[in-house]
C-alpha cells in the first residue's frame, strides 16, 4: 500500500512538469510567431487583409489634392465652368490611372497645376469673356512674350560679346607698345607685366573687351613671357610692337594709358595709341 501510494504521488508531479514546460515551449512558439509576423510586415513583406499599399496611400492623397481644389473652384462659382470642369476631371482620372507614388506625384505636379490655372482664370473673368475678348487677350500675350524674347536674346548676345566668345564691335582704341630701339635690357623691352598693366588699365576705364595681337582676352586668358617670345592665351603672338585692341569710350581709354605712356617713354620704349571709330575684336577661339 505504501508503495503504491508513492508511485501514485509522484506521477501527478512529473506529469506537471511536462505541461509547464509545453505551455512554455507554445507560449515561445507563439511569441516567435508574433514576432516574426511584426518583422515581416515591418519590412512591407505582406500587408494585413483591408491595409492599403504605397500606390494606394499616394492615391487616396492625390484625391484629397483634388477634392481640395474642386472646394475652391466651387467657392469661386467656376466649378461648373466647362474647362474647369474638364481639368478637375483630367485630375480625377489621372490619379486613378497612377501605377506608383512617383506617377502620382507626376501628375499632382501637371495635372493639378493646370486645374488650379483653369480656376484662376476662371475667377478671373475670362470665362466670361467673348471669344474676341479672348482672342486680343491672347495676341497681347504672345506680343509681350515676343519682347520678353528678343530683350533675352539681346542680353544674351551682350553677355557673349563682354565674356569674350563671340565678335564686339565698336569705338575704341588701338594701341602699339615697341621695344626701345636697339634695346637689350630687361626694362627696355615690353614684357608680360608691361601688357597685363595696359589690359588692367583699359578695362578699369571700362573697356568691354580686348585683344592682344589677334587673341581674345577672357577671364581665364594667360599672359606670359617664354624667353624672348610672348604667349597669349598659350599661343605665341607678335612682338615690336605688341598690338592691344579695345573697345570702349576712345577719350578715357586713351587717358587711362597717359602715365604707363611716359614711363614707357623713360625707358626708351613706345606706346603709341590711336583712337579709332569703330575697332572689332575676334572671338575667343578655344585650342
Amino acid at each position: 500500500m505504501l508503495a503504491h501510494g508513492s508511485g501514485s504521488s509522484a506521477r501527478p508531479r512529473g506529469g506537471g512538469a511536462e505541461r509547464l514546460l509545453r505551455f512554455l515551449l507554445i507560449s515561445a512558439a507563439i511569441l516567435l510567431t508574433f514576432d516574426t509576423v511584426a518583422l515581416a510586415r515591418r519590412m512591407s513583406l505582406f500587408r494585413l487583409p483591408g491595409e492599403m499599399d504605397d500606390t494606394e496611400m499616394a492615391r487616396r492623397g492625390g484625391y484629397a489634392v483634388a477634392l481640395q481644389l474642386r472646394r475652391l473652384a466651387g467657392k469661386a462659382g467656376v466649378e461648373d465652368v466647362p474647362y474647369v470642369r474638364d481639368a478637375l476631371a483630367r485630375l480625377d482620372t489621372a490619379i486613378g490611372l497612377a501605377a506608383s507614388p512617383a506617377e502620382v506625384a507626376q501628375v499632382l505636379c501637371a495635372e493639378a497645376r493646370e486645374a488650379e490655372e483653369a480656376t484662376s482664370l476662371a475667377r478671373a473673368g475670362l470665362a466670361t469673356w467673348s471669344p474676341e475678348e479672348q482672342e486680343r487677350l491672347a495676341r497681347q500675350d504672345l506680343r509681350r512674350l515676343q519682347e520678353e524674347v528678343r530683350a533675352l536674346r539681346e542680353e544674351l548676345a551682350r553677355l557673349r560679346e563682354e565674356a569674350g566668345v563671340s565678335e564686339l564691335a565698336g569705338p575704341g582704341v588701338i594701341v602699339q607698345a615697341y621695344d626701345a630701339e636697339d634695346g637689350y635690357r630687361s626694362r627696355e623691352i615690353v614684357h608680360e607685366r608691361d601688357i597685363k598693366e595696359i589690359l588692367n588699365l583699359l578695362f578699369y576705364a571700362g573697356a568691354k573687351g580686348a585683344e592682344v595681337s589677334g587673341q581674345r582676352i577672357i577671364a581665364q586668358s594667360s599672359v606670359r613671357c617664354a624667353g624672348p617670345v610672348i604667349l597669349v592665351n598659350q599661343q605665341l603672338v607678335p612682338v615690336n610692337p605688341v598690338i592691344i585692341k579695345a573697345v570702349g569710350e576712345p577719350g578715357a581709354l586713351r587717358h587711362a594709358l597717359a602715365e604707363i605712356g611716359q614711363r614707357f617713354a623713360r625707358d626708351g620704349k613706345k606706346l603709341e595709341i590711336r583712337e579709332e571709330s569703330v575697332v572689332t575684336l575676334a572671338a575667343y577661339k578655344r585650342r
